[in-house]
């Protein structure tokens, strides 16, 4: 084991998807032997085989490779997003759909973001629903949660400014709970898309 003292409990902490290619990065940066960060990991995965698990039902399968051969940039997000906003799977498909028309788009806030807004389904009753755009180093201003707020990151990313905030990228989802507060920088590259679900509201400072 390196001077770096890499132990299990490091890599089973909760990690978004897209930060394991950077953690990994930055654990080889600070030192980590890569052998040591290949033997812990092998560890966690033993560790993960000593746990009983059903098998996934067929039908989820199905759907999984269904997802994958779904036209268009944000196809493949159509079953997340109508879990998250309550939808019949045909109305998912046609929002990711009217992503890719600029006609959709409306300005929001400030310069630099826009939203297309969302009707989600009876399980979302009185939540605010939204699909919202942030250019590359635009900033969705700080605001707190009055309510539960879910984001799936559909594009692009962005990051928290504050200490301890996330870099958050395509496929990640993060939840923030009533009386958070946080401030998004969208990150260089594409705009950053993202469906969000609010149970509340947020008050801006």
């Amino acid at each position: 084991m390196s001077d770096s003292n890499l132990g299990l409990e490091d890599l089973l902490q909760r990690r978004l998807p897209s930060a394991f290619a950077r953690d990994d990065a930055s654990l080889v940066q600070a030192g980590v032997a890569a052998a040591d960060l290949a033997g812990t990991k092998d560890a966690v995965a033993a560790i993960g085989l000593t746990t009983s698990a059903a098998a996934p039902p067929p039908a989820l399968r199905e759907r999984l490779l269904a997802s994958r051969g779904r036209p268009g940039r944000y196809g493949v997000f159509a079953d997340r997003v109508a879990r998250l906003f309550d939808l019949p799977l045909p109305d998912a498909e046609a929002l990711m759909k009217r992503i890719e028309r600029p006609s959709e788009w409306t300005p929001f806030l400030v310069e630099g973001l826009e939203m297309i807004p969302v009707v989600a389904g009876p399980a979302c009753a009185g939540a605010i629903a939204t699909l919202v755009r942030i250019q590359p180093g635009a900033t969705f201003p700080d605001h707190a949660h009055r309510g539960d707020e879910t984001m799936l990151v559909l594009d692009g990313g962005f990051r928290e400014p504050a200490d301890g905030g996330e870099e958050v990228w395509r496929g990640d989802e993060i939840f923030r709970g009533d009386g958070s507060e946080h401030a998004l920088v969208a990150l260089p590259g594409v705009p950053c898309v993202a469906a969000v679900l609010i149970f509340g509201h947020g008050d801006f400072r």
